[in-house]
């Protein structure tokens, strides 16, 4: 066998050998593609254009539209979830972590169970609202949720605050 030969033999080897990996990556943009599309249908469908978006995991997205003040998420994966919040009725937001103990070794260390956003309604008699960022039986290791979880709480608060502001100053003339 000459070179061009052994060229064209390790040439459809490694052709072969990426195969299930292409068409893993194949699959993969293509079920991002549907879950994007998606939630954009679920807002357009609700006459709402979203001002901020965010999606990690490839799992959940968060959507603000600020005219109409409504909050919009989505899960996606197992358990699908999709709902829309008018931030009207929210009083303020909050960060909820529940943690586990586990042993390791000699030592107890704490673990991220779950992490969800609280959203506190204004009429008191109503139960917060949970939205769900992180949950270890869905998604085993922990990355930036605790980041994006305070980042939406800070601008939950920020908005309703401000929104509160203006329907202080509306009622005051």
């Amino acid at each position: 066998m000459n070179f061009s030969g052994i060229l064209w033999v390790s040439l459809i080897g490694m052709l072969l050998i990426s195969l299930p990996y292409i068409y893993h990556l194949l699959s993969y943009r293509k079920g991002q593609k549907v879950n994007k599309e998606s939630f954009q249908e679920f807002a357009l469908s609700r006459e709402l254009v979203l001002d901020k978006v965010q999606k990690w995991r490839n799992h959940y997205m968060l959507g603000l539209d600020l005219k109409q003040n409504v909050l919009v998420y989505c899960r996606f994966g197992h358990y699908p979830v999709q709902m829309t919040i008018n931030l009207n009725q929210v009083d303020h937001a909050s960060v909820d972590a529940h943690y586990e103990e586990v042993s390791v070794g000699k030592s107890r260390l704490k673990k991220l169970g779950y992490l969800d956003i609280l959203l506190h309604f204004k009429d008191h008699s109503k139960p917060a609202k949970s939205i769900t960022i992180f949950d270890e039986r869905q998604i085993r290791r922990l990355s930036d949720e605790p980041f994006i979880a305070e980042k939406w709480v800070g601008t939950l608060n920020q908005h309703l605050n401000a929104s509160g502001d203006k329907a202080t100053l509306r009622l005051a003339m």
